[in-house]
């Protein structure tokens, strides 16, 4: 397993497994779990990313879901899957020639989502490629690498995936070189992009000046 481990649990995700509020479990164990054995049993090509293949490799984010990526040939077999796992659609499915390309799952057990991005190409296609088998709550799973989890992110602009690509790059644990020249075969009009987040991951700009501080009333009396 890539990244810190301990008995099969994730180090440093406990408030993924409990609930800092009620101290009640959370249920993300277990339907991950479930999710990702149902997952090996259809025997599909797939991998997980988002916040669970970051805390796998070492770099948690406290959120609380699973994404899991296929390509859109394997999607119908991966709604199976899921479905006879316990889990149940919220979004459409689309259709098996047209599948949907994202359709959110839900656990009723824990109310866990499970995110099914489904993919027509690159950079999902060689992220499902490059996957290593890893420990996953005590599952073996396949997990995108650090270098593949910053192409995805690449092609996002949401800010929770641009400060994941910058705590990728901060963290040193990627071999940038390598995502570099992945991308440059895979679609090399992204380069200037990436170049540039690369640039700012590195040396994020500075905060703004914090306003002057404002004069204390007189006390009266």
């Amino acid at each position: 397993m890539t990244g810190p481990a301990r008995a099969g649990i994730l180090v440093g995700v406990d408030l993924l497994l409990t609930d800092p509020m009620t101290g009640k479990r959370t249920g993300l164990a277990g339907t991950i779990q479930r999710a990702l054995r149902a997952m090996a049993s259809a025997d599909l090509p797939y991998c997980v990313i988002g916040a669970t293949a970051l805390a796998v490799r070492g770099l948690p984010r406290m959120t609380r879901d699973l994404h899991i990526t296929v390509l859109v040939d394997d999607a119908p077999e991966a709604w199976k899957a899921l479905q006879a796992a316990g889990l149940r659609p919220q979004t459409p499915l689309g259709t098996e020639d047209e599948p949907e390309p994202m359709v959110v799952f839900v656990d009723p057990r824990s109310n866990v989502d499970v995110d099914l991005l489904v993919a027509a190409g690159d950079p999902e296609a060689s992220a499902i490629d490059r996957a290593s088998p890893t420990a996953v709550f005590g599952v073996q799973a396949k997990v995108a690498t650090l270098e593949d989890l910053l192409l995805l992110y690449l092609y996002s602009n949401q800010p929770k995936h641009i400060g994941d690509f910058a705590a990728i790059v901060q963290s040193g644990l990627a071999d940038l070189g390598r995502a570099e020249k992945a991308l440059a075969e895979m679609h090399a009009e992204m380069l200037p992009e990436w170049q540039r987040r690369v640039r700012e991951a590195k040396q994020p700009p500075p905060a703004p000046p914090r306003p002057p501080r404002r004069p204390r009333r007189p006390r009266r009396g």
